[in-house]
């Protein structure tokens, strides 16, 4: 899709990729720990199997288990690392998993603001992360826009129910007020081009 006239000029090219224009980074760090930790164990696995010398299916099932092992922590580190969220033309593309990209009308995206939210935490390690929260960014969609209400995404990479699409900080860029407002005068700048765009086609 073509970019609305303005778009290219006012996007960096740190700020483009394949025609997106990025409004938030990704943050492959979580995932580059476990492929390091996949890399670990795939190392260790193979090389049991070198000294214990089973039959040799069970060796090159063994072998391919730990190849599959990495290739999936390769991925999801890839995914991590891609925009969260990235203009392209009259739509956002928001990634809240790593295997979907859901495209958005800039139409119904009302606001952006800064947000916060309690660390998760399992009973054992509740005393630890008491009190501590992680930051967010949080996109509100119009009430009329029924169809965008929720999806499903991944709990760890944020949330999106009730028209509130909330970016969990651990996942992506460093998130801070000014990043929140820079996004938002993105946004209310893409808002005023789509709206421009459509009346000029009417």
């Amino acid at each position: 899709m073509t970019p609305f006239p303005g778009a290219e000029a006012a996007a960096t090219n740190r700020d483009r990729i394949a025609g997106s224009e990025i409004w938030l980074r990704g943050n492959a760090r979580p995932a580059i720990g476990l492929l390091a930790a996949a890399l670990v164990v795939a190392g260790g696995v193979t090389t049991a199997v070198v000294f214990a010398r089973p039959a040799a299916w069970i060796a090159w099932g063994v072998v391919a288990a730990a190849a599959l092992l990495v290739a999936a922590a390769v991925a999801l580190a890839w995914s991590a690392s891609r925009p969260r969220l990235a203009r392209r033309g009259a739509f956002l593309d928001v990634r809240l998993s790593p295997l979907a990209v859901q495209h958005v009308p800039i139409e119904i995206v009302e606001c952006v603001f800064p947000g916060s939210q309690p660390l998760d935490a399992d009973d054992a390690d509740h005393e630890a992360v008491a009190g501590r929260r992680v930051n967010t960014l949080v996109l509100r969609l119009a009430e009329r826009a029924l169809d965008w209400r929720s999806r499903s995404v991944a709990a760890a990479w944020g949330t999106w129910d009730e028209g509130n699409v909330v970016f969990d900080g651990r996942w992506c860029e460093p998130l801070s007020p000014a990043l929140a407002r820079e996004i938002s005068a993105r946004l209310l700048e893409a808002r005023r081009q789509v709206a421009g765009a459509a009346e000029t086609r009417s």
